[in-house]
């Protein structure tokens, strides 16, 4: 009997001992299962964390990239920290890198790691996690045309200089590795100055210097001409295309068919008792910086017995606002830029505001469903260069968009 109970005994004390064993097993996997569950989960979440600085750093870094690599690198930085991702601070590693993509766009890539000090699994093996995210934003290019107004009226109100300075400080806003631009002017007929093209800073500041102001206003062929730049010249797919529009005046020539034959007609600034400036043959020979003379009609008060100074002033404002549709219908941002006095007492020398805003469908006036750019106004000279910058300012905050 004795020893019966006392085998029993044994047998208790030797499951009480397994069973000790078989916790200690469980535990450990139970640690192990939540180690598995709870560090990978926390790793998650900075990750998610990193990938947000990261990811708005970079945007931030290529939208500036054309104020230098070092600026670029400053604002990538900045807006990061602004995420709480900081280099040397817990733990993290953030640098920044410049490239080009397959596409030829130069590229900012910001990269963050940070090690992460685990907690269950430091008990079963690493003592930490590192968690890396990287992004890449590439620099969205522009394609820009500027078409400028080099009629005689700007030498008059004493505007061209003013003109010449606001225009070439508006295209050093772009970049010569990043960006192409090209240039056109308009007066009796429009000229291509300078090609779309990379580089462009030097050789279109020469030719805005080069430029004399004289002639006319043919609005339609200077934005016929950007847009014929746009369309056969490089341009890049993925690029920002867009057109720069000046002028301190109201449309008065006009090119077509008159008699039979390719020609230019023109009134004059403000009305003359009905008189026509003329008609004008050979129009891609007429000169680009001095005043052209007529063929015929001058001081007529009709020609061709079809056209007088009502209509060929109502054709010629039409001819931009056809040009100005295909430019819009082809994709690409038109910005206008007006120049003149409000106030002034004939009505034909006051800026034709809602015109330039038809031009450049601000606000979805003309057509909602195509690109939608704005119309500036500039009262005096001495605020064009304002208005310039304000154009510059609103196609790169396009860019970052």
């Amino acid at each position: 009997m004795k020893f019966r109970e006392m085998m029993q005994r044994r047998v208790v004390r030797d499951t009480r001992g397994a069973t000790i064993v078989l916790v200690a097993v469980s535990m450990v996997a139970i640690i192990a299962t939540a180690a598995l569950a709870i560090d990978p989960a926390r790793a998650y979440i900075v990750r998610a964390h990193l990938a947000r600085a990261v990811d708005s750093g970079s945007l931030a870094g290529a939208r500036a990239l054309r104020l230098g690599q070092s600026v670029a690198d400053q604002r990538a930085r900045s807006i990061a920290a602004a995420n709480n991702v900081v280099d040397g601070q817990n733990g993290v590693s953030l640098s920044v890198g410049f490239g080009t993509n397959a596409q030829g766009e130069q590229t900012v890539a910001l990269s963050a790691t940070q090690t992460m000090p685990t907690t269950l699994m430091a008990m079963l093996g690493p003592p930490d996690i590192t968690v890396t995210s990287q992004a890449v934003a590439a620099v969205p290019p522009v394609d820009l045309i500027l078409a400028l107004d080099q009629s005689g009226s700007l030498n008059a109100a004493n505007a061209w200089d003013d003109l010449q300075q606001a225009a070439i400080i508006f295209k050093d806003n772009f970049d010569d590795a990043l960006d192409q631009m090209g240039l056109v002017s308009f007066q009796i007929r429009g000229t291509d100055r300078f090609m779309l093209a990379q580089p462009f800073r030097n050789a279109v500041e020469a030719e805005i210097n080069n430029m004399q102001s004289n002639g006319d206003t043919n609005a339609g062929e200077g934005l016929r001409l950007a847009l014929d730049q746009m369309q056969n010249g490089p341009v890049r797919q993925r690029s920002v295309k867009v057109i720069v529009f000046f002028t301190d005046g109201r449309p008065t020539a006009m090119r077509g068919v008159f008699g039979g034959q390719d020609r230019m007609m023109a009134v004059y600034t403000v009305q003359n008792s009905g008189k026509m400036r003329g008609y004008f043959n050979n129009p891609d020979q007429l000169p680009t910086d001095n005043v052209a003379t007529p063929s015929g009609c001058q001081n007529f008060t009709s020609c061709f017995n079809v056209w007088t100074e009502p209509t060929i002033r109502a054709q010629a404002r039409q001819n931009g606002i056809d040009q100005a549709n295909s430019i819009r219908a082809a994709g690409i941002y038109l910005y206008a830029i007006g120049l003149g006095n409000p106030n002034a007492g004939n009505p034909l020398l006051v800026p034709d505001m809602a015109y330039l805003q038809q031009l450049a469908n601000e606000g979805g006036i003309t057509d909602p469903s195509q690109p939608q750019a704005k119309a500036y106004f500039a009262p005096n000279p001495t605020q064009l260069n304002i208005v310039f910058q304000q154009v510059a300012a609103d196609i790169l905050v396009r860019l970052s968009q």
